[in-house]
């Protein structure tokens, strides 16, 4: 299925573009850029055809499949033009900036009878699937709190330090965090509540450090995103009612496939998240002692979303990320500016 790639940043030309080339069924049929350098690189790179437009992209009766890593405000504008092309479309996280533009996307979609989807490839992290399986498991009972964060200290470069262009900073790994709160089987959020901090880098509008609380029937999920943090937070700190889970770094997947070989990803045994547990009571107390052990994580693979962007469109097999998923996201984001704003919390059912 030949497929092309909108906008040649970051995430088009370190991951989109490499995960798609690694898939069978689907090929790297060309690059849309504006600037003739960039342009010149794609080629150079990939041996693709280049566009300078979405406009002479859609022109192409060979094109198929549109992937757009673009900024988040043409999001919207974009996905509906790819739709209405008769094209299917892949829009990189965050799916919108607004419900409204999301809700329109949706609409389009319908109009055209085309797939779109939207790449929340960080579902097959490798942290993420180790707590998805202690879950389903059952290892820790019921989950009762649930933290997720990425704390840095780092300015954003481009238009992602852009309000306008990116949303806020939870508009970034705030969007993974929420999507992974909503997979996590804990049923509807009922409330959130929200903070943004201001940024010390002069231009940068985003806010420096974002928390958001969702509240679950029965747990809670804390998602905290920073760019002003010099110390570090696990990346994971879980607590159920007969044990826990704490996690340190981001999944490996990433830096590998910058580096060239996302097959080389790899963690070391003190790299691997603590798991621990309640050992047999002692008849005596009945206060059961704790047990700790080094839990190697679930091996999943980015792989996955490109891999069933492809069976679904080829085969069948049902979509993983649906656009309806990615935007609940999109809605409780939208919740969490308004509670940030207007100190105080939000409710409103999201998700299922």
């Amino acid at each position: 299925m030949n497929t092309v790639v909108v906008g040649y940043g970051m995430a088009g030309r370190e991951l989109h573009s490499p995960l798609i080339r690694r898939q069978p069924a689907l090929r790297l049929y060309g690059v849309v850029a504006r600037k003739p350098e960039v342009r010149a690189r794609a080629e150079a790179e990939h041996g693709v055809r280049t566009f300078e437009s979405l406009d002479d992209a859609l022109a192409d009766p060979a094109v198929e499949l549109v992937v757009l890593a673009t900024p988040h405000d043409v999001h919207a504008e974009q996905t509906i033009q790819t739709l209405e092309a008769g094209r299917h479309c892949v829009v990189d996280k965050v799916m919108a900036l607004t419900t409204a533009e999301a809700d329109r996307m949706i609409e389009a979609r319908d109009r055209s009878g085309r797939m779109l989807s939207v790449f929340h490839n960080r579902r097959w992290d490798w942290d993420f699937s180790t707590i998805r399986k202690l879950f389903e498991d059952g290892t820790i009972g019921r989950p009762l709190l649930i933290e997720s964060a990425v704390c840095r200290f780092k300015a954003p470069q481009g238009w992602r330090g852009e309000v306008g262009a990116s949303g806020t900073i939870l508009h970034d790994w705030g969007a993974h965090m929420v999507d992974h709160a909503l997979q996590l089987g804990l049923g509807p959020c009922r409330r959130v509540t929200s903070w943004l901090f201001e940024s010390p880098w002069e231009g940068v509008d985003i806010g420096g450090h974002g928390r958001m609380i969702l509240e679950f029937d029965h747990a809670v999920f804390q998602a905290e995103t920073s760019r002003i943090c010099r110390i570090d937070r696990p990346r994971w700190w879980v607590v159920g009612t007969t044990g826990g889970y704490v996690k340190y770094g981001v999944d490996p997947q990433e830096d590998a496939l910058r580096a060239g070989d996302i097959d080389r990803a790899d963690e070391t045994e003190s790299q691997q998240g603590l798991l621990s547990t309640a050992a047999d009571a002692d008849p005596a107390t009945r206060d059961p002692e704790t047990v700790r052990r080094r839990l190697p994580s679930v091996r999943s693979h980015w792989d996955g979303y490109y891999s069933n962007v492809a069976a679904h469109l080829l085969e069948g097999e049902p979509l993983a990320v649906t656009a309806e998923q990615a935007r609940d996201v999109v809605r409780i984001l939208e919740a969490a500016l308004a509670s940030s704003r207007q100190h105080k919390s939000i409710e409103d059912p999201w998700g299922s």
